[in-house]
């Protein structure tokens, strides 16, 4: 279910840079470098139990993510950050979380954090999500406010930002 540009113009998209999966992957590997050069766990090999789980919480954000696309795509509005929207979607995984592509970004940094027993990956969790809301999400907020009115501070005022 989606709802229609109501704003009778085009207004400028998101202007969204840089590209969050990019940053994500940046996230990580700050993560990844900062525990090569001042690991804060021991040289012990990761329990099978840590990436069993932390790769359960991988596959749980890719479903996220997975049923976030679909749902934009049965909306047939872009699934990049920063496009021009064609639909409001509040379908699906957007009843719960206003952004759940974010949120599924943040939740694969937390496990493969697990997964590899590195506490920097796992605080960088944390710092993600508030670069993310800060330089993503609000940006796309003013976006979608001024795109779909209404119907966009409707949705907002029933769904959650993150859950």
């Amino acid at each position: 279910m989606s709802g229609q540009d109501h704003s009778g113009g085009e207004p400028v998209n998101a202007r969204i840079f840089p590209f969050p999966p990019i940053v994500v992957g940046l996230f990580i590997a700050a993560g990844w470098a900062q525990n090569q050069l001042v690991p804060l766990s021991g040289a012990a090999p990761v329990p099978i139990e840590a990436r069993i789980g932390g790769g359960l919480i991988v596959a749980f954000a890719f479903g996220i993510a997975g049923a976030a696309f679909l749902e934009l795509r049965r909306a047939r509005t872009p699934f990049l950050p920063g496009r021009n929207a064609k639909a409001l979607v509040y379908s699906g995984v957007f009843q719960r979380s206003r952004n759940p592509v974010y949120l599924s970004f943040i939740i694969v940094t937390l496990g493969l954090g697990i997964a590899t027993a590195n506490p920097w990956m796992i605080l960088a969790a944390p710092a993600l999500l508030l670069y993310l809301q800060e330089r993503v999400v609000k940006r796309e907020e003013a976006y979608l406010t001024a795109r779909f009115g209404a119907g966009y501070l409707a949705y907002k005022a029933k769904v959650r930002r993150w859950i």
